[in-house]
């Protein structure tokens, strides 16, 4: 349902610019590009399970604790929809206008008209892309969007899903001079060939890390059939270990289980990022003329031409252990897998570990190279 109350979304925009001409018929612009964003939808549940919920007495199934009385605190609750404030339905989304989005950007871009064969041009963005998760900007792994507490924008505030730090992108034309020397087929070989090309760069793309704990789920970790809890992050560990080593790419030691009691704030939303792109494309062409009507275009195109890989992501799910319990009572934090790692123990490859590289992706910015000959005839 909507909020008969919600306000009309609006998007202010502004920018600042300054052009400045430098020789070799070379102009620079140097810009400054904002964005705020208010009254932006999300989606908030009025029919959520609180925290804690499932740790109280009063809300335990007696037929469960008879049945499993050192259960893990939160296994014998009672079903989820009796415990909703509107009992015997699932969730109930009010779409709402309260979220924001705001976007700031340094943009540089330099053109070099053609001179002396060659036209060169750059451009290069510097920016930052923050939000609230269900906005419609911002894309995160939660399933709720709007907390039932005070720490909203605490939890769901952050980099949206489109956020590129840096974004490089140089497109150049050069076409050969002619020769003064030689004869005719020489010149032939040699004169009117035409390089050209587009090189892209840019940073990855932002994520949360997963987690996965055997044996327990929400009801345990927050005591909440509808709120979940979060990996934490160890304050001041460095969480790439910016090797090359496709299997190692994520550091384990930088992440913790959260522990029961969770109130879902053991890290930020969207905090870390992918692997970054590198692409290069090229293309060499010449035209024959045979006859006034008559010409004959030769063109040879190479896609990402160097074959470098580029990859979509990171195997980013961290499996734990059990927790430890006496009783039904936690006596400790549960520790990793063997198999989470990207490398096993034993040394063999774990292609879904955690910190391994995903497959290089398909389209226009995961290809591998491919090369592709043109033979046109005009007439």
């Amino acid at each position: 349902m909507a909020d008969p109350t919600g306000k009309i979304p609006t998007t202010y925009q502004y920018q600042f610019s300054v052009q400045y001409r430098l020789p070799s018929r070379t102009m620079l612009d140097v810009a400054y590009v904002g964005t705020q964003a208010r009254h932006l939808q999300n989606n908030r549940n009025l029919n959520y399970n609180p925290f804690g919920q499932c740790y109280l007495p009063q809300n335990q199934d007696p037929q469960r604790q008879a049945s499993n009385p050192t259960a893990l605190l939160g296994n014998n609750c009672k079903d989820a929809n009796f415990l909703k404030p509107y009992p015997g339905f699932g969730s109930i989304n009010l779409y709402e206008s309260q979220s924001t989005s705001n976007y700031n950007a340094l943009q540089v871009s330099l053109q070099r008209r053609a001179t002396k064969g060659l036209y060169l041009g750059l451009a290069y963005t510097w920016s930052k892309s923050l939000g609230i998760a269900g906005n419609g900007i911002a894309s995160t792994n939660d399933n709720s969007f709007v907390r039932p507490d005070q720490y909203t924008r605490q939890a769901y505030y952050g980099p949206t899903s489109f956020d590129r730090r840096q974004v490089l992108a140089i497109n150049y034309v050069y076409n050969t001079p002619k020769s003064n020397f030689g004869n005719a087929f020489t010149k032939l070989a040699t004169d009117g060939w035409q390089l050209s090309g587009v090189i892209q760069a840019q940073t990855g793309v932002p994520f949360n890390p997963g987690f996965s704990v055997q044996g327990a789920g929400n009801q345990n970790l927050t005591g909440s059939n509808t709120e979940g809890a979060r990996i934490g992050v160890v304050k001041g560990c460095d969480p790439y270990t910016h090797l090359d080593d496709p299997f190692n790419r994520l550091n384990p030691n930088c992440f913790f289980a959260p522990a029961p009691g969770s109130i879902g704030l053991e890290s930020g939303i969207n905090y870390l990022y992918g692997p970054g792109l590198i692409n290069f494309d090229m293309s060499l062409q010449k035209e024959f003329v045979a006859k006034e009507r008559l010409r004959l275009q030769l063109r040879l195109d190479a896609f990402n031409v160097f074959n470098h890989p580029n990859f979509t992501g990171y195997n980013a799910g961290l499996n734990f252990n059990a927790f430890p319990t006496s009783n039904g009572i936690v006596t400790g934090p549960p520790t990793l897998t063997a198999t989470t790692l990207g490398r096993n123990p034993n040394g063999s490859f774990n292609v879904t570990g955690f910190g391994t590289v995903t497959q290089p992706g398909a389209g226009a910015l995961g290809y591998s190279r491919i090369l592709q000959m043109v033979v046109r005839v005009q007439f």
